[in-house]
């Protein structure tokens, strides 16, 4: 259905605010980073660096906002590193619970669920049950070319079916919206100049760590557990890490390439 009461003035302010990519505050160039980071190049687009190895990109600022109030926490790295890792298939969706959204070519009204399921609210009696009077300020247009990154789940019929502060409170990371494993980490192996991608990792004892060549140019692993043989690119190397401490490795090819895995308990 169409809630009739959205206004065309909240329409296009919303619409207007998607053409804009997130904006970071400029920051001092690090390579310090890993993991559940928010990182960015020297442009001004967002991205989650997941366990995965891959970078998610927030496709606009309001999807960022459900997340972060602010830019503070984001690290800027430098641009090889960041090309270096490869970029996930789908982009960081909004947090479940905060919003409600309408898709700009389809007349009903979702609200967000873990792993970005889009569930259908079936009157404005049942929005305004569930995010007060004022709810029609709670939904925001998702453009078309974003529609991809969603999938629709079943209709809300009753509140009973959904309580955005329970579903908000159960996704605290884009980790848990994702559903990614974080027993597994992957680290990106990039050209001579760029090196392992993140050079330090900190991970839980028994984390299996995979190295990923992502360089035209063969490189292998090697550190004081054993080593890989020279992988080609795409070629991957992986090991679990079941004591704690701290362990360096290099590319046994090109060993100016270093780097650290840090095991906690």
């Amino acid at each position: 259905m169409r809630f009739s009461k959205l206004s065309s003035a909240l329409t296009m302010a919303a619409t207007l605010a998607m053409s804009f990519a997130p904006l970071a505050s400029h920051a001092a160039v690090t390579t310090a980073f890993g993991p559940g980071d928010l990182i960015k190049g020297s442009g001004d687009t967002v991205y989650y660096l997941a366990t995965d190895g891959h970078r998610y990109v927030f496709p606009n600022s309001k999807t960022y906002f459900t997340w972060f109030t602010d830019f503070s926490g984001v690290k800027q790295i430098p641009d090889g590193m960041l090309s270096t890792m490869p970029l996930a298939r789908n982009n960081v969706t909004y947090r479940p619970g905060v919003k409600m959204v309408k898709v700009t070519t389809d007349p009903k009204t979702y609200v967000v669920d873990q792993g970005g399921i889009l569930r259908h609210v079936a009157s404005e009696q049942l929005a305004e049950t569930l995010y007060g009077l004022a709810w029609q300020s709670r939904i925001d247009d998702i453009p078309d070319a974003y529609f991809a990154n969603y999938r629709v789940g079943t209709p809300i019929q009753t509140a009973s079916d959904y309580k955005p502060a329970d579903v908000t409170t159960l996704t605290p990371t884009i980790a848990i919206d994702k559903q990614l494993d974080n027993t597994r980490v992957t680290i990106t192996i990039g050209s001579v100049n760029n090196g392992f991608v993140p050079p330090t990792v900190t991970v839980k004892k028994g984390t299996n760590v995979t190295w990923t060549n992502n360089d035209g140019a063969q490189h292998s692993v090697v550190g004081g557990w054993g080593q890989s043989q020279p992988l080609n690119y795409q070629g991957t190397y992986e090991h679990v890490f079941n004591t704690v401490g701290s362990f360096d490795y290099h590319c046994g090819i090109h060993t100016v390439m270093q780097g650290t895995i840090n095991v906690v308990p």
